[in-house]
């Protein structure tokens, strides 16, 4: 069996000692940097998001048409019934070159939110097909006479698209003009019923 010297249990006994020391140091190293550490937080309470109210729509009531022309003794202005959402004009007659009828006509936004008019569209009336449409523009001939909307009373400046109503205070003042534009008179009578106007608002 052979000796192990006393130097030799020494130099274990060193050994071992180094080796703890270093792995002393490791975890206090390994401490240490654990210690070095930051923890960000961002919290949203609480994010709300109110109630919009949407009301756009013409001012309600009963709007009767302004007569136009040379003479106006034979023409018949119809009474428009308005609502919020439409506009119904009565019968109405128109008997020669240049009698108009002109209706004013008046729409708010009286909600929350901004609106766009987004579009306008036309519907030709019954038994006459109608020419002059183009898109987005409110204005179409149906033979003899011409259905217009505008933003002057003369009935010259066509409404536009793309025009916005601000919320709670906006308004628009428009018209709607219903003329004989054509240059000879009927021999008989005509019916043309049912012409509209669509205009469709959106949020801004």
């Amino acid at each position: 069996m052979k000796k192990v010297s006393s130097r030799t249990k020494k130099g274990k006994k060193n050994n071992n000692k180094y080796l703890l020391i270093a792995l002393l140091l490791v975890l206090l190293i390994g401490v240490a940097y654990a210690a070095l550490s930051s923890t960000l937080t961002a919290t949203v309470t609480k994010v709300t998001q109110p109630v919009g109210s949407w009301d756009v729509g013409f001012v309600p009531g009963t709007v009767n048409g302004t007569k136009g022309g040379t003479s106006t003794g034979d023409i018949t202005c119809g009474a428009a019934t308005v609502t919020k959402d439409s506009v119904s004009v009565a019968n109405t007659v128109l008997t020669k070159p240049d009698d108009s009828c002109t209706y004013a006509l008046n729409i708010k936004n009286l909600g929350s939110i901004d609106a766009r008019l987004a579009t306008i569209s036309v519907t030709d009336p019954s038994s006459v097909s109608c020419t002059g449409k183009t898109t987005n523009s409110p204005t179409m001939t149906c033979g003899n006479i011409t259905y217009k909307i505008t933003t002057d009373s003369s009935g010259s400046t066509l409404l536009t698209n793309n025009t916005t109503l601000a919320k709670q205070t906006g308004s628009l003042n428009v018209y709607l003009v219903i003329k004989y534009t054509g240059t000879t008179v009927n021999t008989s009578a005509i019916e043309q019923s049912n012409a509209k106007f669509t205009l469709v608002y959106n949020q801004a």
